[in-house]
């Protein structure tokens, strides 16, 4: 008897055909689960609850394996035991709102965090580095302010913003929807004259519903005598009939003939009518909304038969909804520290122009503190990176350098990462190298990667020295050297899924999006991607030829990952998960967190031959419950396997019944603890061709 075998699924999620034309070793849908070294299914670890922070902290992370959370407020004694806390004070008072980004150098953290003023500020070993507010203050104008109040804006889920100099365009993001928008200036210099004025350049319109305009023809006696008792109708003085109707039998039946009559000229006249009792209601055609009120309905009667009539009224002619557009634009006198708030729907957006020119991602890299600050990437004094001041433009001063000036392009800078011997700089569609040297004045351009880049600068993440993953707009993507040369180039590691992760991004806000978060597990090397509520996870097993996508709903959306020598942290609110538990073995309980896994219509080798399944074998551990779906134009028709607990090779046959060319596979777990699948059978007689 022959059979089809799937021996294992290392090639993970691949969404880039139709589930009907899918690979073997392939799979449709895989969550909460990974692949193996191995090429087998296995369940992910349990998120494990660690600790429980006090409200106003942030961030993540650690100085000789101990966990640090960062905020302004003077809580450090309630602390859980195990997370340490430094505070970070805004000199107003305000209090810290977001970590953006975190690194250490020399043991100690450099943290760049936002407040609820609007400010940005940064901070080595908990003091602030003044040094940014001149750095920043040289590095802002309106423009940038505009640029980055949008940005700002974006973070909402009902509008959408757009900047050009120094105006801000906010439009409704549907049509008909309007929202509120108002603003307030706060003096932050010498020249109280700032402004920010909201002007409506597109009021909102609502849609409104076409209402076809109605009249009425009342039959209100006759008797019967075909030929000589006898009614018909006119609008607008047009025919709605093709010959008189005969009085039938009574008022009722008459107006029940009348409108059939009505009906079969439809086509020609554009009329339609139904009837109710001795009424027949007279509806104009669609798309001509309030024309036709007033238009006079007349009855033409003979012999005995009366009627009366009311003419056409109540149309309502149909109005597209238009997107609200306000206009926000700033004026004054320009000073970095005045303060400007849009206040939409009720939520307030603030901003500062040296807020805008703060650098917002700190990395560490050969003795230097590297920021990006718009289309600027700053750096510290050599091994002083609280410095941003001395020795501009010496082998040991601080300085930086304008990325916009080295290749075309001024886009805002989102990230770094080290690439080989270099650095990737990383924009919103670019990606720039760089050769660093702790000799400032030998830093020097290599190469630009166009089309390409992040706007989620905590999803970029190093995989050892040659390989940079990060989110794009388009995917999920990495920098590989493409030769030995080592030039880098952009490998569409995610292509797999590209289609899968994209309905995803569209269906959470671009605040959600832009703050994901990526890390490596320290166990297996996987590389993780929280989005949302949703991780994407990538088993990446190049000698075993593996490469397979997969992801997580673990029940939280991840803000902050953290990784401590072999234990993976995840942050979600005011709760610290360690993945695996201390132990690194930790599986869900059951029914915690379900495995689902699909796979692709199979049809072993031969789409077009009907075949008489008979029997399916499987290696596990953990129950599975096994359907198949035999139709690919509908996928909700199944055929319950059952449930299936441990190999069944060598077992009595689980039988399989149904003769068809393919089918599809769908699997769940909600059993407690570790669960594997590991491949599967299927048994069949040739039939026919299809």
């Amino acid at each position: 008897m022959p059979y089809m075998a799937i021996s294992d699924y290392k090639f993970g999620m691949d969404r880039r055909r139709p589930r009907v034309s899918g690979i073997p070793g392939t799979l449709w849908n895989l969550k909460n689960a990974h692949i193996t070294r191995g090429g087998d299914i296995e369940s992910m670890k349990k998120f494990v609850p660690t600790f429980s922070l006090p409200d106003n902290t942030f961030g993540l992370g650690q100085i000789n394996g101990q966990i640090w959370v960062f905020g302004s407020a003077d809580i450090a004694a309630s602390m859980p035991s195990g997370v340490q806390y430094q505070r970070l004070q805004d000199p107003g008072g305000a209090a810290m709102t977001r970590v953006l980004s975190n690194n250490t150098f020399d043991r100690k953290h450099y943290v760049v965090a936002e407040f609820s003023n609007g400010f940005i500020h940064h901070f080595y070993d908990g003091v602030r580095v003044t040094d940014w507010d001149t750095v920043a203050d040289g590095n802002t104008n309106v423009t940038i302010l505009a640029e980055y109040m949008a940005s700002k804006i974006n973070a909402s889920t009902t509008v959408e913003a757009t900047s050009f100099g120094a105006k801000v365009n906010v439009t409704a993001n549907t049509p008909g929807t309007a929202f509120s928008i108002s603003s307030a200036t706060v003096d932050g210099g010498a020249n109280p004259d700032q402004t920010l004025i909201v002007t409506t350049l597109q009021p909102n319109v609502a849609e409104v519903a076409e209402v076809r305009a109605t009249g009425t023809i009342t039959v209100t006696g006759g008797t019967t005598d075909p030929g000589v008792n006898t009614i018909t109708a006119t609008v607008d003085g047009v025919a709605l009939t093709a010959a008189p109707v005969d009085f039938i039998s009574s008022p009722g039946a008459t107006a029940n003939a009348l409108a059939v009559q009505i009906n079969n000229l439809t086509s020609t006249h554009g009329y339609s009518a139904s009837a109710a009792g001795p009424v027949v209601t007279v509806r104009a055609a669609v798309g001509l909304g309030a024309a036709p009120n007033g238009d006079v309905v007349a009855s033409i009667v003979t012999g005995d038969v009366t009627a009366s009539t009311a003419n056409m009224a109540g149309g309502v002619t149909y109005v597209a909804p238009v997107a609200q557009v306000s206009q926000a634009t700033f004026g004054g006198t320009f000073q970095a520290a005045d303060r400007f708030t849009l206040t939409i729907d009720g939520t307030d957006y603030v901003a500062t122009g040296r807020a805008a020119g703060y650098g917002t991602f700190a990395f560490t890299y050969k003795s230097r503190e590297y920021i990006t600050a718009g289309s600027l990437l700053q750096y510290s004094e050599l091994n002083d990176p609280d410095d941003f001041a001395t020795g501009s433009g010496t082998a040991t001063g601080t300085g930086s350098i304008n990325l916009s000036s080295d290749s075309e392009g001024s886009e805002r800078l989102t990230a770094i990462a080290p690439y080989q011997n270099s650095l990737a700089i990383f924009s919103q569609s670019q990606i720039r190298t760089y050769s660093i040297n702790t000799d400032a004045t030998l830093n020097s351009y290599e190469q630009t990667i166009e089309n390409t880049g992040t706007f989620a600068p905590r999803s970029v993440v190093a995989y050892g020295n040659i390989d940079v993953f990060y989110l794009d707009m388009t995917g999920i993507r990495s920098i590989q050297s493409r030769d030995v040369t080592n030039a880098p180039v952009v490998d569409d590691a995610g292509s797999a899924i590209d289609t899968f992760v994209q309905e995803w991004a569209a269906s959470l806000s671009d605040d959600v999006v832009q703050r994901a978060v990526g890390a490596i597990e320290p166990i297996d090397g996987r590389f993780m991607l929280a989005i949302g509520e949703r991780v994407y996870v990538l088993s990446y097993f190049p000698k075993a030829k593996i490469t397979a996508w997969s992801y997580y709903e673990p029940g939280f959306a991840v803000s902050d990952f953290l990784r401590v020598r072999n234990r993976l942290y995840a942050r979600d609110g005011d709760t610290i998960y360690l993945y695996g538990g201390r132990t690194g073995q930790t599986y869900p309980d059951a029914g915690e967190t379900p495995i689902a896994a699909e796979l692709p219509f199979a049809n072993a080798q031969s789409i077009a031959t009907f075949k008489q399944w008979l029997a399916f074998d499987m290696a596990c551990s953990g129950t599975w419950h096994v359907d198949l779906l035999p139709d690919p134009n509908d996928e909700t028709k199944t055929i319950e396997v059952g449930n299936i607990s441990k190999t069944t090779y060598g077992l009595p046959d689980i039988a399989v019944v149904g003769e068809f060319p393919l089918f599809a596979m769908s699997l769940t777990c909600e059993s407690g603890g570790r669960a594997t699948l590991s491949n599967m059978a299927f048994h069949y007689e040739t039939t026919r061709a299809g």
